[in-house]
């Protein structure tokens, strides 16, 4: 973007990323969904704090449109909820990015983030982001995903963070049962005798 001599640059570019996001009306329409000026006006301040917040710098309009467009389908989101959800899918995104070294491609790791979102955590954000920095996390950090030479994934790489999708779900699954978590190997199990009954 060019600036011309004397403008203001952060007003433009707030202005550009609002105009944006004010675009995406037209698809988000299809699912009861608006974003008013207004609207724009806070994610795009949301990102800019969230950058902030995870020290980060990022060029460009950012993940603000890719995440609008992505979670407008979800059953979970409403016209009332839609925004501050949105705004706190760009925290967890952020902070997810340093925590995965920027192994996950943008596109990649939104669509995750959406398919947790609405077949794990149910809509709820919290649970959202135990199951995805759990899952995905665990897998990154343990086995970086490497970018051949043509910058294409290696397919047995996507595998991988697939089966931390998996682990997710287990996760998910298994979240209240404590029985589930104790293996009794290490851990046999209590036979109502004490040290103290002897």
């Amino acid at each position: 973007m060019l600036i011309p001599f004397g403008q203001d640059a952060p007003g433009l570019q707030l202005r550009a990323a609002v105009h944006e996001l004010e675009a995406c009306n037209e698809a988000l329409g299809r699912y009861g969904l608006a974003l008013s000026a207004e609207d724009a006006r806070a994610i795009v301040v949301g990102r800019a704090e969230a950058l902030r917040a995870t020290d980060r710098v990022e060029f460009g309009g950012g993940v603000a449109k890719d995440l609008v467009l992505a979670f407008a389908g979800s059953p979970y989101l409403s016209q009332a909820a839609f925004v501050p959800t949105v705004i706190e899918l760009q925290e967890l995104f952020y902070d997810f990015k340093n925590e995965s070294l920027e192994q996950i491609p943008d596109d990649e790791l939104i669509a995750k983030m959406r398919a947790l979102f609405d077949d794990v955590a149910h809509g709820d954000l919290g649970y959202l982001e135990e199951a995805l920095f759990e899952g995905l996390g665990r897998a990154v950090r343990e086995e970086p995903l490497q970018l051949p030479v043509d910058g294409q994934l290696e397919e047995e790489k996507l595998d991988d963070v697939d089966g931390a999708i998996a682990n997710a779900y287990t996760l998910a699954a298994n979240r209240y049962d404590v029985s589930k978590w104790v293996d009794e190997t290490y851990a046999p199990p209590w036979e109502g005798s004490s040290w103290l009954d002897e």
